[in-house]
Parts: C-alpha cells; sequence; structure tokens
C-alpha cells in the first residue's frame, strides 16, 4: 500500500493506493465516522482479484486538513472529488459507504465522466425525512453537541466531531433521490448493497429501496443478509463477493 497526498481544489487530499497500479481501478470515500475500520477490510479482496483501489481521506479525516464548514456542501465536495480524480488520472467505478455512497451519487450526476459505476454500501438512498423521530429544525450546532457528547462516552472517529457534523448536516440537506434522473441519464452502471437488520427498520428501508426501483430502474440492489447499517463490518465476505460480482458482469 502507497499512500500520498495529491493537491486539489486548493486543499491536500491523502489518497492510498492498494495494490498494482496497473489494476483496473476503483476509488473509495468512506463514511462519516471515516476510512481507517473500512478500507483494510474492504482492500484484500478487491487486490486479489487484480484491482487498483484509490481510498481517499476525505477533507477533514486522517491526514487531510479540514475544509471551511461550508466547504462540506454535497455540490463542493463533487466537485472536489471530481478534480481528485482527475489529478490522479482514473475514471474508476465509485465505491462509497454511507455518506461515501451519497457523494458518489453527487459526483456522478454532476461529472457523469469521471465515474464508470457506481458501488453504493448501504448509501445513497434514504433520506433524513425517512425516520420517523427526524426534527428539521436540527441544525449544525445541535448535531456537534450530539457528537460530543458520544465523545465523551468513548466513540471515536477519523476527524474531529466539527468536521463529521458538517458533513452530516451537508449531507441531510442535499439529498440523492433529485439525483436519481441526472445518474440514469448518464448510464451508469449502479448498484446498491442494503442493510436487512435490525427488523424494526425494515418498512423504512423498504421505502426508499422503492424510490431506488423506480428512480433507478437500471440498478442492482442486493440486501446483505444478518447485517446492521456496517454492512462492511458484519459481512464483509457477502459484500466482496457480490462487489467482485457486480464489476465482472459490468465489464
Amino acid at each position: 500500500m502507497e499512500v500520498g497526498d495529491v493537491e486539489v481544489e486548493g486543499t491536500r487530499v491523502r489518497v492510498q493506493t492498494w495494490g498494482n497500479r496497473a489494476g483496473e481501478p476503483l476509488f473509495y470515500w468512506h463514511g462519516g465516522g471515516g476510512g481507517s475500520e473500512e478500507v483494510p477490510v474492504l482492500a484484500p479482496p478487491l487486490v486479489a482479484a487484480g484491482y487498483t483501489l484509490f481510498a481517499v481521506d476525505a477533507p477533514g479525516y486522517g491526514a487531510s486538513p479540514a475544509l471551511e464548514p461550508e466547504g462540506y456542501a454535497a455540490p463542493k465536495l463533487a466537485e472536489l472529488a471530481a478534480g481528485l480524480l482527475d489529478a490522479l488520472g482514473i475514471a474508476p467505478a465509485w465505491i462509497g459507504f454511507s455518506w461515501g455512497a451519497s457523494m458518489g451519487v453527487h459526483t456522478a450526476a454532476r461529472f457523469p465522466s469521471a465515474v464508470r459505476g457506481l458501488a453504493l454500501l448501504d448509501g445513497g438512498y434514504l433520506v433524513a425525512e425517512d425516520d420517523p423521530a427526524y426534527d428539521p429544525e436540527t441544525d449544525y450546532e445541535d448535531e456537534l453537541e450530539e457528537l460530543r457528547r458520544r465523545a465523551e462516552e468513548g466513540e471515536s472517529w477519523d476527524g474531529p466531531p466539527e468536521v463529521i457534523g458538517a458533513a452530516m448536516v451537508a449531507s441531510r440537506l442535499a439529498p440523492c433521490p433529485p439525483l436519481y434522473p441526472l445518474v440514469r441519464e448518464s448510464r451508469i452502471p449502479v448498484l446498491l448493497v442494503h442493510a436487512t437488520e435490525p427488523p424494526e427498520l425494515r418498512p423504512i428501508r423498504e421505502r426508499a429501496l422503492d424510490r431506488v426501483r423506480r428512480g433507478l430502474p437500471e440498478a442492482r440492489i442486493e440486501p446483505i443478509p444478518n447485517a446492521t447499517h456496517g454492512v462492511l463490518q458484519d459481512n464483509p465476505g457477502e459484500v466482496a463477493r457480490i462487489l467482485l460480482d457486480w464489476l465482472e458482469e459490468r465489464g
């Protein structure tokens, strides 16, 4: 695994490169907590199959410096992501978990020539309003207070609460379903793997999946058995199997 920094859009982004650079390129954008526990699970089976995985530390995570809060708006991050892919000289299949899946949808919708496929790992399909407990009055300060409370209770992430709060609030304000027509028009192949647990969330999840079926009827949708939102941790073998099958299928 190689590590390097890329200058893009006035900032510096840390990128890990897994595998031989001669392999077909794949790009990974992590979830809202960061990728330190995700990439080591995802990368080995992809590399073993001959792919090259470029895994980013999003701004404010890991070794990448943070942006100002407004820089986490989805359109701005999509522009940064497209610039990063251009700087790396790749037009890859984008793999994203949770927040990273949403960023993949935004990037593909706005810069369709930048990616050749979208693999969404339990992300890019739910919206804030799907949650009956969602309070539309919740703002950045509320999110920050909750994250700081969780940090005091022992939770840890790859980025500080200020960055995670800005990213999560910006993501809620820019849901993915309105972008489905643009993604469909681009003919970019889409894979969505989704959680199946806990049972009480299945009605919410099924309504969200129906939106995907209507908006992206060509998308391949696959359930991950015995998996909560953290599909990579709960059932990594099944995620890798489906992902590799889809990659081979799309050519």
